[in-house]
């Protein structure tokens, strides 16, 4: 369910162009998980920031109520030739070591995540946050 609506958005094909194993990573994901991430919103934007491998980064976006419900947005992207997955959160976790401010007027992040703060953490693993490989 998940991986053939990554590959039918072009994510899976994005995300394995930048260095990332799709069939690893999502391929598995219990029922319940697979559902979960097949409901947010996948993107592939384009990040201006300094070192970004092919200049874009795969984004997860949760709706406003998953948001509300303690979902996490996610995003995959090489920065530096170093798989970088952040996982953020809208209230502060104590697992969170870092936080940023994201402006209204951002341009290399989803819409939805812009005007906020949010508080992150890198997850060397690169498997989705509710994933049980973990």
């Amino acid at each position: 369910m998940l991986l053939e609506k990554l590959k039918s958005q072009g994510i899976a094909e994005a995300l394995e162009a930048i260095g990332y194993d799709c069939e690893k990573i999502f391929g598995g994901l219990s029922p319940a998980t697979e559902e979960l991430y097949a409901s947010y919103s996948w993107r592939k934007l384009a990040c201006s920031v300094e070192g970004i491998r092919s200049a874009y980064v795969v984004h997860a976006v949760p709706s406003e109520e998953q948001l509300a419900a303690g979902r996490p947005w996610e995003e995959w992207f090489f920065q530096f030739d170093k798989p970088e997955h952040h996982v953020l959160f809208l209230e502060k976790r104590e697992f969170c070591d870092q936080e940023i401010f994201i402006p209204e007027d951002d341009q290399d992040h989803p819409q939805e995540a812009c005007g906020r703060n949010w508080y992150y953490f890198c997850d060397t693993e690169s498997y989705p946050y509710f994933a049980e490989q973990k």
